[in-house]
């Protein structure tokens, strides 16, 4: 069993949910569903799960609902044993495929019989939008694959550990040598496997490398799959899967940026948008728009048309790796530059610890800087450059921004393979630690 944050998450809302249910959404095949049924098993005396996908049955009873009372009893018929009024989990899962079920959110968690949680996936392309529901209805919590900490933890990382990095990150102080190298060997581990928990599951339990791999790419599988699912437009579809298919060859390049015309020469960004929209509402891909000014806040200077794009998963963006690259991962080398794979893992980790827009910077005079992101408590903005070689303390780009004076920027932090230190109003940070900033 593999150890989520997101059960904090559901516990907390049981305690303070006020008759409200509780939507956990995001992509396909993170362990939403394995996260929920391991909650109910410790704290609720019973369950009735009703599966979309494994009962299609279910839809048409669930829609066929005329009234709460109605829908009660079609429940309950749905379930395989008794239910203890009061102390019952009702799990609608894939709750995509059934949007009456949806509809009765607000209604089955008022009544208060049942504890409600629903989970999805596509919920964002699906034509019915779970963000146009009213303010309290009910909670949503977007959930992601494993993020760095939680892979450690599968890997026997005890959680006293995590607690020294932290002090170290607060106090800007070095990491203890055996303790850095020790979270440094399972960074290039997790650039590996990535977060997805069947692989992770896979490679913990047998270490095989090959199997974990082919695991990544059953997934890749089945979301190309779920793309001719739900996209009833043909060329739709085809252009998705084209974005899809070109994005580790677009992070390959010099500077990251998704280039539109290498898919359709005759399409302009905006011809295009709805088919990145629909990776990204499908949770499969991490966008990172370009700020032309680095200033409080980002937003205001968002330019949509120029942007990188990333996985959802470094696993599953590595899997797409040769041979080779496999062996100098598991070696830790330091000397070939993947520094595409090191910014996908802060795309992704930003984006599981609650910054839902992530920007980048890239003027004529000033350069590249890989991204910018804005204090959690104060209206300053912070750039961060991630270095994957030996050359972390090299980053020109970054250097001509700080001397930007409209900008006022006093502070920047370089994510490395090397230990904590501190140079100026650079702060030099492990690239383990992306998820603590």
């Amino acid at each position: 069993m593999l150890r989520r944050k997101i059960t904090d998450r559901l516990l907390e809302w049981k305690r303070t949910r006020n008759r409200q249910g509780l939507l956990v959404t995001g992509a396909r095949q993170i362990g939403k569903t394995s996260s929920i049924e391991e909650f109910a098993a410790e704290f609720y005396r019973d369950m009735i799960k009703i599966d979309f996908v494994e009962r299609p049955e279910a839809i048409g009873i669930i829609s066929g609902a005329t009234s709460l009372e109605d829908l009660v009893m079609r429940i309950t018929a749905l379930a395989t044993r008794p239910l203890s009024d009061g102390k019952t989990l009702l799990f609608f899962d894939e709750v995509q495929r059934c949007g009456d079920a949806i509809t009765w959110m607000r209604y089955l968690a008022n009544d208060g019989r049942f504890d409600v949680i629903y989970s999805g996936s596509l919920l964002g392309v699906e034509a019915y939008d779970f963000r146009s529901l009213p303010v309290g209805t009910i909670d949503i919590v977007e959930m992601f694959p494993m993020d760095f900490e939680e892979f450690s933890w599968a890997m026997g990382v005890d959680g006293s550990l995590w607690d020294a990095a932290r002090s170290c990150f607060e106090k800007v102080e070095p990491m203890p040598d055996f303790l850095h190298n020790r979270f440094v060997e399972l960074f290039y581990r997790y650039v590996l496997v990535g977060g997805m928990p069947e692989a992770v599951q896979t490679f913990v339990t047998s270490s095989d490398t090959q199997a974990m791999r082919a695991r990544q790419r059953s997934i890749l599988d089945a979301y190309r799959a779920d793309i001719t699912r739900y996209v009833s437009d043909r060329l739709h579809a085809q252009r998705i899967k084209t974005i899809f298919e070109a994005i580790p060859a677009q992070l390959n390049k010099e500077n990251r940026r998704f280039i539109v015309s290498g898919i359709d020469k005759k399409r302009r960004f905006e011809d295009m948008q709805s088919d990145f929209d629909w990776l990204v509402n499908a949770g499969v891909a991490i966008p990172v728009k370009r700020a032309s000014d680095a200033v409080f806040p980002l937003g205001l200077s968002r330019e949509d048309s120029y942007f990188k794009f990333y996985m959802n998963d470094v696993g599953l963006l590595f899997s797409t790796f040769s041979p080779a690259d496999v062996e100098a991962v598991v070696a830790c080398r330091d000397d070939i530059n993947f520094g595409q794979v090191f910014e996908n893992v802060v795309a992704q980790e930003l984006r599981a610890h609650g910054r839902e827009s992530l920007f980048y910077f890239n003027t004529t005079k000033v350069g590249e800087v890989d991204f910018l992101i804005e204090a959690r408590h104060t209206p300053d903005v912070l750039p961060v450059e991630v270095k994957s070689g030996r050359y972390s303390t090299k980053h020109a780009a970054l250097d001509r921004l700080l001397q930007v004076e409209n900008y006022g920027l006093d502070k920047a932090v370089v994510l490395h393979t090397g230990n904590i230190s501190r140079d100026g109003v650079v702060t030099y940070l492990p690239i383990y630690m992306a998820g603590l900033l």
